[in-house]
């Protein structure tokens, strides 16, 4: 009885995925040129429509129409950055160096980032209560990647909150630690669990402004958990009742990891 290889089909897996990347990555830069000319265009008309329309009423509606058209094209652009900032993660990873960082710096810095929604929802950083200093525990990172998945951790939880987000971390063990965001809102279903880190995995269908995204920044968050020898998770949050998504992380970076883990060109 002949025993089948999977070997062969991982590697056709492998082609077709690398092929996607490709693709993906070949269309994202197409795209920015095209882009940058209609947003040339739009501001052209905007300064033409102050000049050459004197009916104010008209003029009122089609600057709307513009703006409208300048949104659309910014939303395109944000695209574009998270493609390639997601097919730059999955393709290699980043170039990373690890040092040592206070989580707790990083969660008040990251607060601070969104002091402009504290009318609408109340904010709270928590901290172990020997953290007394508010700059306890130190973890080996890449500041600038870590930062970015805490910010779309961050910017998630806010998105959808009726009222509180609460950020912060605690020690789950002698070397590893949770980078945990939580809010109040409808939470994620158990069902959804397995797949809210895929890309372009939106659970939300509304694709309101509001609501926004384009399904990669949860998918970012879990690649960088990934380079930092940890994962990213999500659970029901016991205090707020809406969704808890965390970054299991090591303290110290185990001892065959690289320091530097250069990009792909």
């Amino acid at each position: 009885m002949k025993t089948l290889s999977a070997a062969p089909i991982m590697g056709r897996m492998e082609r077709q995925m690398a092929l996607q990347q490709e693709l993906m990555a070949a269309i994202s830069h197409e795209i920015r040129t095209p882009v940058a000319r209609l947003n040339f265009a739009v501001e052209l008309m905007q300064d033409r429509l102050q000049k050459q329309v004197p009916n104010l009423s008209h003029r009122h509606e089609l600057t709307e129409s513009c703006q409208e058209m300048a949104l659309d094209l910014e939303e395109i652009n944000d695209l574009v950055a998270e493609v390639m900032t997601y097919i730059h993660l999955e393709d290699g990873g980043p170039s990373i160096r690890f040092q040592p960082m206070s989580v707790s710096l990083l969660c008040q810095s990251i607060l601070a980032q969104y002091a402009d929604h504290g009318q609408r929802l109340d904010m709270q950083l928590l901290l172990p209560d020997t953290d007394i200093s508010n700059i306890g525990l130190s973890i080996e990172a890449e500041p600038v990647q870590l930062r970015r998945a805490l910010q779309n951790l961050v910017g998630n939880a806010v998105k959808y909150a009726h009222s509180k987000v609460t950020i912060g971390y605690q020690l789950l063990d002698e070397n590893t630690c949770s980078i945990f965001v939580e809010d109040d809102g409808p939470g994620i279903d158990g069902a959804d669990y397995g797949r809210i880190f895929a890309p372009f995995i939106r659970l939300d269908t509304s694709r309101s402004r509001a609501t926004g995204g384009f399904g990669l920044g949860l998918s970012i968050v879990r690649r960088i958990a990934y380079w930092h020898s940890g994962r990213a998770e999500v659970s029901v949050s016991q205090a707020l009742g809406g969704a808890r998504l965390s970054l299991r992380l090591p303290i110290r970076q185990p001892n065959d990891s690289k320091s530097v883990l250069e990009a792909s060109d």
